[in-house]
């Protein structure tokens, strides 16, 4: 059954470059010679005349990593195509690399910005990533775009085609350095986006492109590129700014369950790991198969073929649809600095800092970053499963008063009432209790897929719960298990959208604090009680504990303290019981 698979021309490549990395194929009849052990070649340079030469270095072996050093194809074997796309011309004008000088008869115009996508293993310039980025861009902006198609190099071993990208590179380079010389070009305006092995064949061009502009590498591809030296691979030093976007980053080493084609190593000025790069939300569910095929490209075809790689390949293919996500979309995809994706979930890491190079925008605007003098940074950023994939971010702090004896531990849930009425639940304490401190503060770090920020009401909801394994925190009478709640304060941490000179600056503007809706300074809300706070200038008084001790929902008095101390002990009694 396997060799039958095999035989396939889609499935069977995969298949083969499944496992390739790690057995060498039994038969190589699209190899053109065989490599020594050590990766030496009987031919030390290989010259593609006006492309240049290439030198089968060391550089490109490695026992482990790299197991081949294998020379490209010819020319006319990989037949490179460039298309040509602008707002004149949105069909697009196919142009063979071998006749070059026909660019001059589209509608290119040098003094626009230009973007050359590429394309990675197995796929074509008809591949729906690319035509539904091609559209988003140029309802984006006024563009030249040029897609690369290498198809002819890419539809054949692995090994094969990892050689050929080398050979892609130069073709590329010669596209932009010829055009430089013909029609002034200016290399800093060009921007090449890549896709897998097509993010590394950006970085060959950008090594032969004197202040190439920049270099977006979407989920660049593991196999015989991990930890091998920068000229073997995508490196900052390919353009004036390089942004990379890691998808699918668990080794293809682990094979079965796990397995992805991406790098995890760090490759540009600034990595961004959606999701830690990995286990993209939806990628596991079939469902999105049918969906896919719906959804994406302009008809059937087009969403047949995105849905075979999203069976293939979701998590791999991910990033590009991020990438054609942030062109159009109002939310910022604000990603931050941080040592590790857990440390972000924890929302240690949520602020831009004094310089603003530790927040940067994932996608077409990742280069108004502040710090691109830097490289290998690692940002994150949490997506959901689309088709909207972005999350804007929230930092949400509870203060509390001094009222009231004794330890508190109990579950916590705020809703943010929205302009339009609407309410956006978050569950602050998901997994267990948790244990407050009177006089104190609590932190969340909030993510929503709508944005909140003009929000100015929300409900506070808690709920009192003892631990079994601390007999103190057991209150069965003349107890308080009430939540002094002083204050909320409900901040947006995105970067400002469209606002270059103000992006990736400290922004606390959108700040709203919100206390009792009747102006108390400090409210107790009882257990199984909930509370509503609203923004009003009163909550930016800071709170004087005075209040604490005659405030609550229902507010203490002489005439019926006996009834609340009577309800404060059925409150424990019920507290009680709940345990679970």
């Amino acid at each position: 059954m396997i060799t039958g698979l095999s035989n396939l021309p889609f499935i069977g490549n995969v298949l083969r470059a499944a496992v390739h990395p790690i057995y060498r194929p039994l038969v190589s009849p699209l190899q053109r010679r065989i490599t020594n052990r050590k990766g030496e070649d009987e031919m030390a340079e290989l010259c593609f005349g006006e492309l240049g030469c290439l030198t089968m270095t060391k550089d490109f072996f490695h026992p482990i990593h790299r197991p081949f050093n294998l020379p490209p194809n010819r020319r006319e074997e990989v037949q490179v195509v460039f298309t040509v796309f602008t707002q004149e011309e949105r069909q697009g004008t196919r142009v063979e690399a071998l006749q070059l000088a026909d660019i001059l008869n589209t509608t290119f115009t040098p003094t626009r910005p230009t973007k050359i996508l590429i394309h990675g293993f197995l796929d074509h310039t008809g591949v729906t990533w690319m035509l539904d980025m091609v559209r988003a861009l140029l309802a984006a902006e006024d563009l030249n775009i040029i897609t690369v198609d290498w198809s002819a190099g890419s539809q054949t071993l692995y090994s094969q085609a990892t050689a050929n990208t080398r050979l892609v590179g130069l073709e590329v380079a010669h596209l932009i350095n010829w055009l430089k010389e013909k029609a002034q070009l200016d290399p800093k305006d060009v921007h090449i986006i890549g896709h897998s092995l097509g993010s590394h064949t950006a970085g060959y061009a950008g090594e032969r492109v004197a202040g190439l502009g920049r270099i977006t590498g979407l989920d660049p591809a593991e196999p015989f590129f991990q930890f091998m030296p920068p000229s073997v691979r995508l490196d900052p030093s390919d353009a004036l700014f390089v942004d990379v976007i890691h998808t699918d980053i668990d080794s293809i080493l682990n094979l079965g369950i796990g397995a992805g084609y991406g790098m995890r190593q760090a490759s540009g000025h600034i990595d961004f790991y959606p999701n830690d790069g990995r286990s993209q939300p939806g990628c596991n569910s079939l469902a999105r198969i049918p969906l896919t095929a719906l959804t994406d490209g302009l008809n059937l075809l087009e969403g047949l073929d995105a849905a075979q790689k999203e069976f293939v390949a979701c998590h791999h293919n991910r990033a590009a649809k991020l990438f054609t996500d942030s062109i159009h979309s109002s939310c910022p995809y604000t990603a931050f600095y941080c040592t590790s994706y857990n440390a972000y979930m924890k929302g240690s890491c949520v602020t831009c800092g004094e310089d603003g190079n530790r927040c940067a925008r994932l996608g077409l605007r990742a280069e108004a970053w502040a710090g691109s003098n830097l490289t290998n940074v690692p940002f994150y950023l949490s997506t959901t499963r689309g088709p909207q994939y972005c999350l804007y971010h929230y930092l949400l702090v509870v203060e509390l008063g001094k009222s009231g004896r004794g330890s508190l531990r109990g579950t916590l849930k705020v809703s943010i009432i929205r302009e339009d009425g609407n309410i956006e639940e978050f569950d602050l304490t998901p997994r267990d209790p948790i244990r407050v401190k009177r006089g104190g503060s609590l932190q969340f770090f909030l993510e929503h897929n709508e944005d909140l920020s003009s929000a100015t009401e929300a409900l506070v909801h808690w709920t009192y719960e003892a631990d079994v394994f601390d007999p103190l925190s057991y209150c069965v009478l003349f107890c308080d298990t009430s939540l002094p709640l002083a204050r909320l304060s409900f901040t947006s941490v995105d970067m400002i959208p469209d606002t270059q000179n103000t992006l990736g600056r400290e922004d606390r503007t959108n700040e709203v604090v919100m206390c009792h809706k009747q102006g108390l300074g400090v409210v107790n809300v009882a257990s199984e009680a909930t509370v509503k706070v609203v923004s009003s200038p009163a909550c930016l008084i800071p709170t004087n504990d005075t209040y604490t001790s005659t405030t609550s929902i229902n507010t203490f008095s002489p005439q019926n303290i006996t009834a609340e101390l009577i309800s404060a002990g059925i409150a424990s009694i019920t507290s009680m019981l709940s345990i679970r």
